[in-house]
């Protein structure tokens, strides 16, 4: 118990920093607990259940006039509430075309593929989708725009959020940051940064929701092969509270701080690590 709750509180400091909380939680897994690597990916899914609780806590006022717009009032529905809605529903049908094929992929060739004892081949692949992370933050960051959801077209809505929901599809793939790549889509496509921030995390929601039932479906639910109920029910709240309680310092030092280098130094030292066990 004590080992899982140490990775729930991993969960909880690394989802606001664009280092891939999965990514952080699946090294973890494979290489201290020694578990299965179908387990271990949906641990790294199943834990962002909590995080997703902290996001709708801190972002409740935005939530609640999203759902308000749902009910039919012409003459007291928000507008921005309504470019919410349906920035959030758009890029969710986005993410679904690329992170559905993409889990797939991932749990049937790549973790179908190696056994518990072979973390260390994992290891290595998560790793290089870190230094990609990295690559990418980079590259595309930049810090201002000038775009937000309430100043552009419905047609640019509908284009920005499309190919954010595209994008944000990818980090499906451990090692890949959500938030990285989400939030380097939006500046790309000219958002404010911190516009861009708070959009990155009020689409996360419903993908979250969506990733944990495929996970149920397509992985049979893996993750009951390791944890029991009660076990699941403390690192989701484990995982809720660290992030809650850290979120507003960590998004912070997100926002100023360019985390490109670390993916990129975090990658390669993994590979020099891991490299000889594989020889």
């Amino acid at each position: 118990m004590i080992e899982y709750i140490i990775i729930a509180i991993l969960q909880g400091l690394t989802e606001w920093l664009p280092i891939s909380s999965s990514g952080q939680v699946m090294i973890f897994s494979l290489n201290i607990l020694d578990i299965s690597p179908e387990q271990a990916y949906s641990l790294s899914i199943w834990l962002h259940l909590g995080t997703m609780f902290a996001v709708i806590l801190r972002f409740r006022k935005d939530y609640y006039g999203i759902i308000k717009s749902f009910i039919p009032n012409k003459d007291k529905m928000d507008q921005n509430d309504v470019k919410k809605r349906n920035w959030i529903i758009i890029a969710t049908v986005g993410t679904a075309i690329t992170a559905v094929p993409l889990y797939l992929i991932f749990r049937v060739l790549i973790l179908g593929t190696y056994s518990a004892d072979q973390g260390d081949l994992l290891t290595l692949i998560i790793s290089g989708f870190l230094i990609i992370t990295g690559i990418i933050l980079l590259v595309f960051k930049k810090k201002y725009g000038r775009k937000t959801i309430n100043t552009v077209s419905n047609k640019e809505l509908n284009r920005d959020s499309f190919i954010a929901g595209l994008i944000q599809g990818f980090a499906i793939l451990p090692g890949i940051s959500r938030s990285g790549v989400t939030v380097s889509t939006l500046l790309i496509e000219d958002y404010e940064q911190d516009h861009s921030l708070n959009l990155s995390f009020l689409m996360s929601v419903p993908v979250i929701l969506a990733s944990i039932g495929v996970d149920i479906i397509f992985g049979e639910g893996s993750i009951f092969g390791s944890l029991d109920i009660p076990t699941i029910l403390v690192i989701t709240i484990v995982s809720f509270l660290i992030g809650y309680l850290t979120m507003e310092v960590l998004l912070r030092v997100a926002r100023k701080v360019n985390f490109g280098y670390f993916c990129i130094l975090y990658g390669v030292i993994a590979f020099i690590i891991m490299v000889p066990f594989l020889m």
